[in-house]
């Protein structure tokens, strides 16, 4: 037996570094196909505010989709399709996201007159607009900054005021969560435990049917490659510090979803927002997390946000065009 012990501490070697070399070339047809996904369908538009990157879909009333952390145009079209309707979707990358550079001193502020600037170059005069996640800020400062061009305002999951800085441990493990390699690896080895990170209970995870976690599972495959996000990441802090009282005057009719469980974006930031905009809806779901919108058990909440947006957007005989 001691004669066969370095044959078999050999063989175990051989089949780790067999393993390793898998996982390598898997890693790296996994990066290359998420660069080429998210280099041919965006396009770079040439506005007043600079270069903004922009993908549309559909016909129809124009709504204006801003992704959340972790997104860019891809992530705003794919809530786009999961949303429906017949409507001209407009999905812009946000500062540092994919092709949208982010410019000195970004904020949302300015985030928001960009959206402006892209319309102003799709000649689009009014929209809807729908803001998700880390979303909610500029899409809220776009509501009170342009009153006239803002035909409704939906909030999913969304932020609405200045997020708590993270502690010194939480920021170290973050920026490695930025990491292309260990992204991909929480991806493959542990979805669940990536999916509580973004906000879905564990308790949530249990319940799901097969064909919503296959649907959790393309979200987060989808985020890859986060390198390409890294720099919008960074600047989410400071994307969420605004003059938060300035919602109080946005005129457009609102609807906020948020579900009480959302452990990502604490359920009282979508309760502020619907109690400071003025005659908001809010639908509170009980559970789903970060992306209940996107679970079968609240397939009520995502028809009452269709009807919402049918309301507000398809029936009225609008202008969309300057």
């Amino acid at each position: 037996m001691r004669r066969r012990a370095p044959e078999i501490t050999g063989l175990a070697v051989l089949a780790a570094a067999a393993l390793a070399g898998m996982a390598c070339r898997q890693y790296r047809r996994d990066l290359a196909q998420a660069y080429r996904r998210i280099t041919s369908g965006g396009r770079i538009a040439a506005t007043a505010c600079g270069p903004v990157q922009y993908a549309e879909s559909g016909e129809g009333p124009p709504l204006l989709i801003v992704h959340g952390a972790g997104g860019g145009y891809d992530q705003g079209l794919y809530f786009a399709r999961f949303i429906g309707g017949d409507y001209r979707w407009i999905a812009p990358s946000r500062f540092g996201f994919l092709g949208t550079p982010a410019p000195q001193g970004a904020d949302s502020a300015r985030q928001a007159d960009a959206y402006a600037c892209l319309l102003d170059s799709l000649n689009v005069e009014r929209v809807g607009v729908i803001g998700v996640s880390m979303g909610g800020p500029s899409a809220l400062l776009f509501a009170q900054r342009y009153p006239q061009r803002t035909t409704s305002l939906a909030l999913v999951s969304a932020a609405s005021h200045a997020l708590p800085p993270r502690p010194a441990v939480l920021a170290a493990l973050f920026s490695l969560f930025l990491n292309d390699f260990v992204f991909w690896s929480l991806v493959r080895l542990s979805p669940q435990g990536l999916l509580a990170a973004l906000g879905v209970p564990a308790e949530v995870q249990k319940q799901l049917s097969r064909e919503e976690s296959a649907r959790l599972q393309a979200f987060i495959e989808s985020i890859l490659p986060m390198s390409a996000r890294r720099s919008g990441q960074l600047l989410e802090q400071q994307m969420s510090e605004y003059p938060a009282e300035l919602i109080g005057i946005i005129q457009a009719p609102a609807l906020v979803l948020h579900a009480c469980d959302d452990t990502l974006v604490d359920c009282e930031q979508g309760k502020f927002s619907a109690r400071n905009i003025p005659g908001a809806d809010f639908i509170l779901m009980e559970k789903g997390g970060h992306l209940a919108l996107m679970l079968d058990f609240n397939a009520g909440s995502r028809a009452r946000l269709r009807e919402f947006l049918e309301r507000q957007n398809r029936l009225e005989e609008l202008p969309s065009s300057l």
